[in-house]
């Protein structure tokens, strides 16, 4: 149980439960970050815009690589709410279990195009420490063949899941997912 109340579909007001719809639509499921937000419209409505496209608009990055992104940092930050929603969403993109699994507790051992591998450690290090940035791992990036819309996709998704997981375990929300 949350340490903060959720505000579940059938309590929601007519705006609140058409977001709620929305998301439903949009991402397969309510996951319980958003009903932690249920009991503020706007901040609700603000929230599923940000996560809804930064998530699932396809600007420099393509979604998979985007939860993968969200899965490494969730693991990192051992998210017990978000690890699970992002290992199930992986899955429903047709992800290997036990790719997805190596990814959330040892992505350096997951067999993955070295492209990828060194976008991932550098969402680790901004993950760990955000302090030691550099235009030196940016450059890196560029090495491997990352544009900058994909470095601004990936920094976005980093960011965006240290936030919903310390929020997530802030409030003690309860994974949507066993």
């Amino acid at each position: 149980m949350p340490f903060l109340p959720v505000l579940p579909e059938e309590q929601a007001s007519a705006d609140v439960r058409k977001i709620y719809e929305y998301v439903t639509r949009r991402w397969g499921f309510l996951p319980n970050y958003f009903q932690a937000l249920g009991h503020d419209a706007q901040l609700l409505q603000d929230q599923v815009n940000l996560y809804t496209n930064a998530m699932n608009e396809e600007r420099g990055l393509p979604k998979i690589i985007k939860e993968q992104i969200a899965t490494v940092v969730s693991g990192i930050n051992m998210s017990s709410y978000c690890l699970p929603a992002h290992l199930e969403i992986l899955g429903r993109m047709g992800m290997d279990k036990s790719l997805s699994r190596r990814l959330s507790i040892d992505y350096k051992s997951a067999p993955l195009d070295p492209k990828v591998m060194e976008l991932l450690k550098f969402c680790e290090k901004l993950t760990t420490n955000p302090g030691d940035m550099r235009r030196a791992d940016i450059e890196k990036l560029r090495e491997f063949g990352w544009n900058d819309v994909a470095i601004f996709d990936a920094v976005l998704v980093i960011s965006l899941y240290a936030c919903a997981n310390r929020f997530s375990a802030g409030l003690g929300l309860t994974p949507d997912f066993g």
